[in-house]
């Protein structure tokens, strides 16, 4: 029995989704929506689908919805959807308020549906090696810029990047204890939109017996395409880059080891849609999957960079 899926948003991530989904062999996309009529004409002729401006008409047909479309829209798409029992991915950063992730994702509890937002780099074979290295880290550094690419301008750098680096860090840290964060001062600039377009974040988590600080940059304005993690331990560092899908350590005799990645040619988003219509199938998230409280969490520490703005 397929999977019959619907996609909200034939932009640019919208896209790459439909692509994967048309390749999986148990899924059945019965139409793709979106207001830009032309543009969900364009795309859905590609792959010989159905599309509509309205996704209120592919609520019959469709058990399973991806929602893809500008973050201010995702409240009022997924509230609806969880009314109609439907299983629900919706991209980061899920909302831009932790107020409008919790009535959501409590929505979800409520009516039994499956919701899961979209945070990419937890199925990146990188931090899956990344985690089984991870012993005692005492100083994160995370990069994550790239040029102005015009696009995601409808929502701030933090949401729509330095949440990646916000959420793996939670993530590795709660695989060793139970963190808090203690501390954060934040600087953040627009430049060439009237949202954040550069961020630059400084972290302490506090355990029983340790502190952990960290670092994260994230800019739409950089000259150059960078996602990085460094991260310092008692013995060792580690050097991670998302991209180019390399994992170095160096130790405290500065030998440098190049680390094996497992399954290192999967795609993180396949494998991520994989994992989500699998939770489907089981009707409960996977250890993959960011649980609800994780982000609800992410969103919060978020909008105090932002000043809760």
């Amino acid at each position: 029995m397929k999977f019959k899926v619907a996609v909200i948003g034939a932009g640019y991530f919208g896209q790459r989704h439909i692509k994967l989904l048309a390749q999986m062999p148990d899924v059945e996309i019965v139409g793709i929506a979106d207001k830009d009529i032309v543009k969900a004409k364009e795309i859905a002729q590609q792959y010989n689908l159905k599309y509509c401006s309205d996704y209120k008409d592919l609520l019959k047909p469709a058990q399973i919805f991806f929602v893809v479309t500008p973050t201010i829209t995702h409240f009022d798409i997924g509230i609806e959807l969880i009314n109609e029992g439907k299983a629900i991915f919706i991209e980061k950063p899920l909302t831009e308020k932790p107020v409008f992730a919790e009535k959501l994702l409590n929505e979800a509890r409520k009516k039994n549906v499956i919701i899961q937002a979209g945070l990419i780099e937890r199925y990146n074979p990188v931090i899956k090696t990344l985690v089984e290295h991870l012993k005692n880290p005492v100083f994160i550094e995370a990069e994550r810029v790239s040029p102005f690419l015009g696009r995601a301008t409808d929502t701030d750098v933090t949401y729509d990047l330095m949440i990646h680096d916000i959420d793996l860090i939670w993530m590795l840290l709660k695989n060793l204890g139970n963190f808090k964060l203690k501390d954060l001062k934040a600087f953040k600039q627009n430049m060439v939109t009237s949202k954040i377009d550069y961020a630059n974040v400084w972290m302490e988590f506090v355990d029983t017996n340790c502190n952990v600080k960290a670092h994260l940059t994230a800019s739409r304005i950089s000259s150059v395409f960078n996602r990085r993690i460094s991260i310092v331990q008692q013995n060792n560092v580690l050097y991670a880059d998302l991209i180019n899908k390399t994992l170095t350590e160096v130790d405290n005799t500065g030998k440098v080891t190049e680390i094996l990645i497992k399954n290192k040619d999967s795609q993180p988003l396949y494998e991520e849609i994989r994992d989500f219509l699998n939770s489907v199938k089981q009707k409960k998230l996977s250890q993959y999957a960011p649980s609800p409280e994780e982000i609800i969490e992410v969103i919060e520490v978020i909008d105090k960079i932002n000043g809760g703005k």
